[in-house]
Formats: C-alpha cells, structure tokens, sequence
C-alpha cells in the first residue's frame, strides 16, 4: 500500500529518500478510507517503511485492523543513489521473511510497490495513488 499524501506530494515535491514530510489532513482521510476497505480482507501482519508519512499511514491502518506496527528499513523509498535492480533485491530481501501464511500488508512507496507488483505479480502499475494497493501473490495486499 502506498503511503497517504505528503505534505511534499501536495505540493508536486518529490520526497526519494526524505524520511520528514508528514501526511496532509487528505492524506490522513485517505489511509482512513483505505483501512475501513482493508477491514475484512484477513490481515494479520502491518509491517511499514519508516518514513514519518508511511509510519503515519500505517498507525491509522493499525487502529483500524487492530494490529501493531512492524517496521523495516527494507521498504524505503529509492534513494537516488539507488537502481530499480537494488529495491528489487530489497523488495525480494523483505519478503523471503515473511511466513507463508500470513497476509501482510507492507505500507511503502510508490517506486517500491511498483517494482514489487512487477517482480511479484508480473503487474506493470507504474506509480500508484496515494492509499491505494496492490495485490500479489497469495492474496497479500
């Protein structure tokens, strides 16, 4: 799932690697709205990228799921010191540590869901809008 919009989204700023930019109060609204549709999807695992826009979206998802709030370093979003080929050994590194099953939804960015629907789901999404997700997989949204 893809993080709520930023204060840098709202703007047209991009972010790359800037762990600060908050979620606007429609960015909020929205990972409200995508967590009320996740609701009955079977989740059982939130995991999240650190940045302060993904950890925020993920709290609103949390309290919706019930559930706590894993994070890793390895859903970042690409650096510009970074190739796709290096997110998407990350994106293969962070899900080689999943259980099979589980139903994880991985709050993250959008070059790194784009390169992960590719190599997971064979799905060419380009960027997807803010709060919006995609499943690979097994079901795992």
């Amino acid at each position: 799932m893809r993080h709520g919009q930023s204060s840098w989204n709202a703007v047209g700023r991009l972010q790359y690697d800037a762990l600060h930019p908050e979620l606007t109060e429609l960015g909020r609204q929205q990972a409200g709205s995508a967590a009320r549709e996740l609701r009955d999807r079977g989740i059982s695992a939130l995991w999240s990228s650190p940045a302060v826009r993904a950890q925020q979206t993920a709290a609103i998802v949390a309290e919706t799921l019930g559930l706590d709030v894993q994070t890793s370093d390895l859903l970042l979003e690409q650096s510009a010191r970074e190739t796709p080929t290096d997110v998407a050994d990350r994106v293969l590194s962070f899900t080689s540590q999943l259980p099979d099953d589980a139903v994880t939804l991985a709050v993250s960015h959008g070059d790194v869901i784009a390169i992960a629907a590719e190599l997971l789901a064979g799905l060419r999404t380009g960027i997807l809008p803010n709060a919006h997700w995609v499943e690979t997989p097994g079901g795992q949204p």
